[in-house]
């Protein structure tokens, strides 16, 4: 430290003063980079994730609202399903909608349910899926948890699915 000093003392007026507008430069930007632009950024994405769920919010609340009229008008199923085993209603809803690859397990539990696990399949998709089931198939999902993927778009997706009976 001491020859630090010594050789900051020797230096002329007009290089020290260079020095302390340098390094006080270099603080600065080490300032903004390592501590304010990351907190700021970090603030900026959590408005935005947080801009985003209240989008699905709203749109789960649109969708159940329209479930629950859907219900309560009756307009359920083609009774022509009704014979068929809640796996093959899966399986053959799965590949009209171009979800099958992506369904990559499935557990049958109690007569009418089924777990069903989705790795990468495309958010639209599977919702489209989902109401097709439920509009054509009296397939309705009791439990659903989505994730999202590293890619955009794709999620991964646990749901248990229970057939309904008319």
């Amino acid at each position: 430290m001491n020859d630090l000093l010594l050789w900051y003392n020797k230096l002329q007026q007009r290089e020290k003063n260079m020095l302390l507008a340098m390094s006080a430069l270099v603080i600065f930007t080490l300032f903004y980079l390592l501590i304010w632009e990351p907190v700021f950024k970090s603030g900026e994405q959590q408005r935005e994730r947080l801009q985003s769920q209240a989008k699905v919010l709203s749109w789960m609340k649109n969708a159940e609202t329209e479930l629950n009229s859907i219900r309560s008008a009756g307009q359920f199923i083609s009774p022509k399903y009704a014979n068929l085993s809640i796996n093959t209603l899966i399986e053959r809803s799965a590949i009209s909608a171009g979800i099958r690859s992506a369904i990559n397990k499935m557990d049958a539990g109690k007569k009418q349910d089924i777990k069903v696990q989705l790795k990468s399949v495309e958010f639209d998709r599977l919702v489209q899926w989902l109401g097709k089931l439920q509009m054509e198939y009296g397939v309705i999902p009791k439990h659903v948890s989505i994730n999202r993927t590293d890619k955009s778009g794709l999620v991964s997706c646990r749901v248990t699915l229970e057939k309904i009976n008319l």
